[in-house]
């Protein structure tokens, strides 16, 4: 992928060379681990909406406060926008907001991948455990642990 001077305009670049910036700006080639959680529930059942998305607007601040994420060209998402290049992101932590997780009890609920961890009753004081011990750290919160992808209980 080429993505000349960051700044420089392109004035036709190609759908597959845009999603190749996007993917580069998000930092998704060295991306370590990608937090997937429940929140803005189109029909609310594990915990009520207002509390899911105000755990997910304070991982969204987290993470961006920490440097953990990386932000997507300004141009994303708009296909009629002409495309510049942007550098690559430097963040670690991907982050994705599901309408629902299937659990339907307990939540919000949360999974951290490649682990395959996934967290029951995430308030914000529980992200914020799950963003140093978990994302940073690299060791679950085992209090809050429900299940392992791949574990056989």
């Amino acid at each position: 992928m080429v993505l000349g001077t960051v700044g420089s305009s392109v004035a036709s670049m190609e759908p597959r060379e845009r999603i190749d910036a996007i993917a580069t700006a998000l930092s998704i080639p060295t991306t370590q681990r990608h937090i997937v959680m429940c929140a803005d529930q189109t029909i609310p059942k594990c915990a009520p909406a207002e509390e899911t998305n105000a755990v997910w607007r304070h991982l969204k601040t987290r993470l961006k406060e920490l440097g953990l994420t990386s932000a997507p060209p300004a141009w994303h998402g708009q296909s009629d926008m002409v495309a510049t290049p942007v550098s690559p992101g430097g963040g670690s932590v991907l982050r994705t907001k599901a309408d629902c997780l299937r659990i339907c009890e307990m939540g919000p609920i949360a999974v951290v991948y490649p682990d395959g961890v996934w967290y029951h009753s995430v308030t914000i004081d529980v992200i914020d455990r799950i963003i140093d011990q978990h994302l940073i750290g690299g060791t679950a919160v085992e209090e809050f642990v429900f299940a392992r992808s791949g574990d056989a209980r």
